[in-house]
């Protein structure tokens, strides 16, 4: 197991919500992520298009909830991989 995948999960341990500052260490830290599952999560727009400009080449699979989404992130979405 990677290191910044161990340290991901020690701040699970501290937290009950994925914050958008954890979304971006995994975007930062997880170079081959390929799935990333974000439903449910308290994260803002800002947040997910920050993964996709970071991973979004590379991403085969994105889940989001899409209630609080505007425009600007589907349009981001042109960029993930099919």
């Amino acid at each position: 197991m990677c290191i910044t995948l161990v340290k991901v999960i020690e701040m699970f341990s501290f937290q009950q919500v994925l914050s958008g500052q954890t979304v971006r260490l995994i975007a930062d830290s997880c170079l081959d992520l390929k799935i990333l599952n974000l439903y449910g999560k308290q994260i803002v727009e800002d947040d997910v298009v920050y993964v996709i400009k970071k991973l979004g080449n590379q991403l085969t699979n994105l889940v989001l909830h899409g209630s609080k989404l505007t425009d600007v992130v589907y349009l981001y979405l042109n960029n993930c991989a099919r």
